[in-house]
């Protein structure tokens, strides 16, 4: 791996994977509401939307044991290259087999495939920055995927969830995002050491090391996820303009880019630990108070802004900790398990939550994304209150 405690970052290595994924971040942007509001409008049910969004995270699963052994193999630059393209022709394949059957096989495959060149991508990032940067890169990179999400929905309520331009629109921005990765490939940290044998201990070690990163991705993957799959159906149900739904998710996605500079720099300055938990703090406290924002035309985009940098700065805090934690092969591990993670939160997420909808009505969203949060406040605060007096 490339020398993380460099004292200058390489800033053209840096930038053209952080440009690569932040084009590639606007179909991820606009993904799930692209399905949720598509599969609402043939009449499928909550839960069966629910379960079309975790199609997406089941395959990483069976991928995860395997993705060291291929990021050695191929290197990080041709992983994410050959990724992009055959996520582009699977978008493609969504205008030839529409419906939840069809959708869901192809959010399955793109699943396998993103969560690989996903992990390429934060390798990348987290074995190029300094150590005495580490947050700082890391929220540069959060907040410029982030801008590439909130252009998402965006994008969505500009090219319409109709018929098959948001697929074309997706395959496209898709071969466009590998083209600063085709450029930056010789300026990609080596992979100088064999990855470890596929196994599910191998994922395992990192998870019994470290487990509190794991888990602040946990939360922000059930939070983002549920709201990003349901805030157009809560809209629908709650009898207002799902356009503004769109414009609400965009908000939370602005606040993800606006404030992560600020939690970088209070990672690098103070302990990641404390920042941590007064995230998850923030998170709970302003997903509890969903009802009471959401329909108002003056305090809801404020709202959502805050609570995008709250829920994205957990992401931030615990992709630093993986960062300063685990080196070579050992960080191909760790961050293919904390993307496992992510994949926890969203097979989980919008299934629970579509059931709950079920049982609850729209009141169901709310009280999902403040169990999400809550459930993870003991165990960070525990960790922070043992660790009180370091990083």
């Amino acid at each position: 791996m490339g020398d993380s405690a460099a004292e200058k970052p390489p800033v053209a290595s840096l930038v053209a994977v952080i440009g690569g994924l932040t084009v590639a971040a606007v179909t991820a942007g606009y993904n799930a509401p692209l399905f949720s509001t598509r599969l609402d409008a043939m009449g499928y049910s909550d839960s069966l939307i629910g379960w079309n969004a975790a199609a997406n995270a089941i395959a990483p699963f069976f991928m995860a044991p395997l993705a060291p052994a291929i990021l050695a193999r191929w290197g990080l630059p041709r992983v994410m290259i050959v990724a992009a393209f055959l996520e582009a022709v699977l978008f493609l394949a969504c205008i030839e087999a529409p419906g939840f059957w069809g959708w869901s096989a192809i959010r399955l495959a793109m699943g396998a495939i993103g969560g690989v060149s996903w992990v390429a991508g934060e390798v990348w990032i987290a074995a190029a920055a300094p150590a005495a940067m580490r947050g700082r890169v890391l929220a540069v990179y959060n907040s410029c995927f982030a801008a590439g999400t909130a252009g998402g929905p965006l994008f969505l309520d500009w090219v319409g969830p109709a018929g098959a331009l948001p697929f074309v629109a997706a395959a496209v921005l898709l071969v466009v995002s590998a083209i600063p990765v085709i450029w930056a490939r010789r300026l990609a940290p080596a992979m100088t050491e064999a990855g470890p044998r596929p196994s599910i201990g191998m994922l395992a070690t990192p998870l019994r090391r470290s487990p509190v990163p794991m888990a602040l991705n946990l939360a922000f993957a059930l939070v983002f996820m549920a709201l990003w799959t349901f805030m157009p159906v809560y809209a629908a149900d709650t009898g207002y303009d799902v356009g503004r739904a769109y414009r609400q998710l965009t908000a939370f996605a602005i606040g993800s880019i606006v404030l992560q500079l600020p939690i970088g720099w209070a990672i690098d300055r103070g302990s990641s630990r404390l920042t941590g938990l007064l995230l998850l703090v923030a998170t709970l406290a302003a997903v509890a108070t969903l009802d009471l924002f959401v329909r108002d035309p003056l305090l809801d985009l404020a709202y959502f802004f805050v609570l995008g940098g709250a829920a994205s700065g957990l992401y931030v805090v615990a992709l630093t900790i993986i960062g300063a934690t685990f080196r070579g092969a050992g960080l191909s591990a760790a961050v293919t398990t904390f993307t496992l993670m992510w994949s926890v939160g969203a097979l989980v997420g919008p299934p629970v939550v579509g059931a709950v909808n079920d049982l609850l009505g729209p009141a169901g969203l709310p009280v999902s994304l403040a169990l999400f949060a809550a459930a993870f406040v003991p165990m960070v605060g525990r960790d922070w209150w043992r660790n009180r007096s370091g990083p």
